[in-house]
């Protein structure tokens, strides 16, 4: 009789190698990873343009449709950011775990070494690295122009709603405005007690005040306001002494849009413009606007390769947390982000003052850290870095400050002091947990508030600059 036929499941078992299946098992491990880290940061980076969204969406009354699609095209310009930070969060939280769990020592007792890692998230780090130029060069461009025009758009077809009550409102031109307070109606906003400058004239300027102002979307270029029960006070430059008041029943204005609504057309900023466009700028553009323009281009292409750096310098320290598990790969990795970026805003801090080249400048960072990841990747290979657990400096540096105040202040440390809850509660486990959730805690947030400053700081160096 013939044998019995495994079943087909234990066959494919049998057949698919051992590298395939920790092939599968890593990339697993670090996409998760790696995916939680992108969203967690583009949420972190995105909560402060939401609150400036919303302010432009109610103020201007936008349709629910233009407040999504606000939200999606601000996304872009924070994955430029995020898909690196994510991919060094997925290595180092995922190698770390590994380590801490000793499949790294059981996978090094097997002959398998740090290329193994290498190879298999080389994967990642090149899908990640294509993403995230494609999303630089062609798609973040696109998005921060499409946003700029639709924000524009907004204020410019609700411009009445721009004006505050109480405040002097100095945008129309030619006029300076004050209303006491403002209602809306169907198509329209009513002021009341409108006090309207006429400055067309700088020398004989007019001066109207009315009970009641109603103002409607006239055209793409003007307003029209209707005003009623008011009066119209005039001089004469030639007759200074001469001062007339007119009362006004009713009375229509026609006013252009405010100067801040909008842009003048075709004017865009180095982020909005397309890589042909800063070509362009660079070749025919003043001294400044070549320098700028090469250092947004630079800027375009080093970003990305920064999940490369990132991703080699990653492999090596996950590999060597073997304490901390997935606690040494969190801390880890906002180190590695705060120092990168900090190397970044140095970088684009001198390329932008003209203090170095732009192809130096922008590089500077990425090079850094790629020397550094050799050397660690160099150094794994032959023997895992020693790397103490963050609880482990947290106890020696209380040990050191606890040291310190004894020899000041003279006193002596109790052995058993006294708890301030009473002898059920904390327990020694409570205590150690509670410990622990409090470093934790007040290490991400601390991380998570630095990372944000340093964000908005990079976003608004331009203007600092200018």
């Amino acid at each position: 009789m013939p044998a019995p036929r495994p079943p087909q499941g234990h066959a494919r078992l049998e057949a698919e190698s051992p590298v395939r299946i920790l092939t599968r098992y890593i990339l697993r491990e670090v996409l998760s990873w790696a995916a939680i880290g992108v969203t967690l940061f583009t949420f972190v980076f995105f909560m402060p343009t939401v609150g400036r969204i919303l302010e432009v969406a109610v103020r201007n009354s936008a349709p629910l449709l233009s407040l999504a699609q606000l939200i999606l095209l601000a996304l872009p310009g924070f994955l430029v950011w995020t898909i690196p930070m994510g991919v060094l969060v997925g290595i180092l939280i995922a190698l770390s775990r590994l380590a801490a769990d000793s499949e790294v020592t059981a996978l090094r007792a097997s002959g398998i070494g740090a290329g193994l890692f290498l190879r298999v998230i080389a994967i990642i780090a090149v899908a990640a690295w294509v993403l995230a130029l494609v999303n630089t060069l062609w798609i973040a461009p696109r998005s921060a122009a499409a946003f700029a025009g639709l924000q524009d758009q907004l204020k410019s077809t609700q411009a009445p709603f721009e004006v505050q009550p109480r405040v002097f409102y100095e945008d129309f031109k030619n006029y300076v405005l004050y209303v006491q307070d403002t209602e809306v109606a169907s198509g329209a906003v009513v002021w009341k007690r409108v006090f309207l400058a006429d400055l067309n004239a700088p020398s004989a300027p007019k001066l109207t005040l009315a009970e009641e102002g109603v103002v409607v979307n006239e055209s793409p270029t003007t307003l029209r306001l209707e005003l009623a029960n008011g009066w119209q006070h005039e001089v004469d430059p030639r007759s200074p002494a001469q001062y007339a008041i007119s009362k006004l029943g009713k009375s229509t204005l026609h006013i252009d849009r405010p100067e801040s609504a909008t842009r003048a057309p075709g004017s865009l900023s180095y982020k909005e413009m397309s890589n042909r466009q800063l070509l362009d700028r660079a070749r025919t553009g003043t001294a400044a606007q070549a320098n700028w323009s090469w250092v947004e281009l630079n800027r375009r292409l080093a970003l990305p390769t920064s999940c490369l750096v990132l991703a080699l310098v990653g492999i090596p320290l996950g590999l060597s947390a073997h304490k901390g598990g997935k606690s040494t790969g969190f801390v880890l990795t906002f180190l590695l982000v705060f120092v990168y970026y900090f190397l970044w805003l140095t970088g684009v801090s001198l390329g932008r003052q003209g203090q170095l080249a732009p192809g130096i400048s922008m590089w500077m960072a990425n090079v850094i850290f790629l020397a550094g990841g050799l050397l660690l990747y160099r150094r794994v290979n032959r023997m895992p870095i020693e790397l103490g657990s963050f609880r482990e400096a947290v106890t020696w540096m209380r040990q050191h400050v606890l040291h310190r105040a004894e020899k000041a202040g003279g006193f002596e440390r109790v052995a058993s002091p006294r708890r301030v809850f009473g002898a059920g509660f904390p327990q020694i486990l409570d205590e150690y947990v509670l410990r622990d959730f409090a470093v934790y805690f007040g290490l991400v947030l601390s991380t998570f508030v630095l990372l944000t400053l340093v964000f908005t700081f990079f976003e608004l160096l331009g203007d600092i600059i200018r």
